[in-house]
């Protein structure tokens, strides 16, 4: 399974507050009592920052969803954490991470180029099925290649890339949605 997301996290120059506390192994009960006080010090200010950017009225609707559905997410971290739940690192990520105002052209023009480049690996991953298909040639095949999920998967990039390239608001969530390739053994 290959994952393109370094759109979303750093070519967008969204904010990730402060070092990520939750790297480090804790040495001892003092240690972790520390790294849980300071994770969730940086969950309340990621937090606060969504909502700050929700609030802003230069920001557009879809945006503002987004702060709105990350504020969300810091909100569940928090409460998780406060119980003694773990929490996967990816989970804590995307709570840290806060979507940014706006994107530059530039920018946009590389998220673009990061979707086609994930449409050719999605269409790549599904030749590779067909290999192993009794649609293959030659040897007889396998079972018949199952091809929905990479033509949907693409249908979904082609709507985000459209979106982008007419200059209407596309959630993050699609974005990453849109940017994931699903293997050729999916």
């Amino acid at each position: 399974m290959t994952i393109i997301k370094s759109a979303a996290v750093a070519l967008m120059s969204g904010v990730l507050i402060g070092a990520p506390a939750w790297a480090a192994m804790p040495t001892n009960n003092l240690s972790a009592t520390h790294q849980e006080s300071q994770l969730l010090d940086q969950l309340a200010s990621a937090k606060q920052l969504d909502w700050q950017y929700a609030l802003d009225s230069s920001i557009a609707p879809v945006t503002r969803s987004d702060c709105l559905e990350q504020m969300n997410k810091a909100s569940r971290v928090i409460e998780l954490i406060s119980y003694g739940f773990e929490v996967p690192r990816q989970e804590l990520a995307e709570a840290l991470w806060t979507p940014p105002k706006a994107i530059s052209p530039e920018a946009r023009d590389q998220l673009i180029r990061q979707l086609q480049e994930a449409k050719q690996e999605d269409d790549h991953n599904e030749q590779e099925m067909f290999k192993y298909s009794e649609w293959s040639a030659g040897d007889g095949g396998g079972a018949p290649a199952d091809t929905a999920t990479f033509d949907q998967q693409m249908g979904l990039v082609d709507s985000v890339l459209k979106d982008l390239e007419i200059g209407e608001g596309v959630h993050w969530s699609a974005i990453n949605e849109a940017l994931y390739v699903p293997s050729a053994s999916d």
